[in-house]
């Protein structure tokens, strides 16, 4: 939908109708075409960010926010979520700078948890372990935490059992069931490993049938689901992409090469964006 088809009276329906679509691209064109006209509309810049972060496009979502923070700096809520977007583009030092700007004492556990993630992201262990024992010690996310902390020193047994821990509390997390799959992997406990991927691509294939998973392997042509939040929150390509490893490690090639053409069909650019991103832990 480009931008002069929306009528008057019909923006604020028309664009919330292609969020709730997911169609981000067309939203933004919309949203973009407001801000020239209105370049300091609220509404119209957070709706931009929130489009372009779930693009996974977190300079940009930064850029609104830093704006935003900038027109309102009464609202802690954008301060927040411009370190978010700064943290999520791998801009640690900025990142970090921009947690110290949230000032209200309610988001504070918010700030610590962003801020070990941030340290976690630099490989400075030592601080992010500090920032993480000061969780509260019922909150599961310290679990979780401290999974990610064992998991790079190696003790993957320790990590493992942080994370299903967490899965017990949290309930069902395709990204913990990845992590705890990565920890038997690196055991080199490979049934076990194939086990929770095995769990992640049948929950992946029936909750969203939307991202076709397996149908350039079974030869259909279709377009590239893109590299999407959606996407993101379902670990399929973490997990096609562990199910290869194994498979390459147990000499079963064409099961390794069938695990990496099952994947959700993506454009080689995007393709590339997931291999720079790495994994998880």
């Amino acid at each position: 939908m480009a931008a002069q088809r929306v009528t008057d009276g019909q923006f604020t329906q028309t664009v919330y109708g292609l969020i709730n679509g997911q169609k981000y691209g067309e939203s933004v064109e919309i949203l973009s075409a407001e801000l020239q006209k209105r370049p300091k509309s609220r509404a119209a810049l957070s709706l931009l960010a929130y489009c372009y972060f779930h693009m996974q496009e977190f300079v940009a979502a930064a850029e609104c926010y830093e704006q935003l923070s900038h027109l309102h700096p009464d609202v802690d809520d954008y301060k927040l979520y411009y370190a978010q977007a700064l943290y999520k583009a791998c801009m640690y030092p900025e990142a970090m700078k921009a947690t110290f700007q949230v000032e209200n004492p309610s988001m504070q556990s918010k700030v610590v948890k962003l801020q070990a993630a941030i340290k976690y992201g630099e490989e400075d262990l030592s601080a992010a372990r500090g920032l993480v024992e000061q969780f509260s010690p019922d909150d599961p996310d310290s679990e979780v935490n401290l999974g990610c902390l064992l998991y790079k020193e190696g003790q993957y047994e320790e990590a493992s059992v942080k994370f299903t821990t967490a899965m017990r509390v949290l309930g069902y997390n395709p990204h913990l069931s990845y992590s705890i799959a990565l920890c038997f992997y690196q055991m080199k406990q490979y049934a076990m490993a194939l086990k929770h991927i095995a769990d992640i691509i049948e929950r992946g294939i029936r909750d969203f049938p939307e991202l076709s998973v397996g149908v350039t392997t079974e030869g259909i042509d279709v377009r590239s689901v893109g590299n999407t939040a959606l996407l993101h929150e379902t670990a399929l390509v973490e997990a096609f992409n562990l199910k290869a490893s194994i498979e390459y490690q147990l000499k079963n090639y064409e099961a390794a090469k069938e695990a990496l053409t099952d994947m959700p069909p993506r454009s080689e650019e995007v393709q590339c964006l997931w291999l720079t991103v790495g994994l998880v832990c």
